[in-house]
């Protein structure tokens, strides 16, 4: 099982913060399959990382 609770990410950028995750919750029982889908520059990639 992964499980993921409240998961921020967040990067400085001279502009201000940039909140790629905010309050993530997951939880992929064994045996499950999922995918991660979104738009450009959603956060999929930081999610997986």
């Amino acid at each position: 099982m992964i499980e993921i609770e409240h998961l921020n990410k967040t990067y400085p950028s001279p502009g201000g913060d940039i909140h790629a995750l905010r309050d993530v919750n997951l939880r992929i029982e064994d045996g499950e399959i999922f995918g991660i889908i979104g738009l450009s520059g959603a956060g999929k990639s930081t999610l997986v990382r």
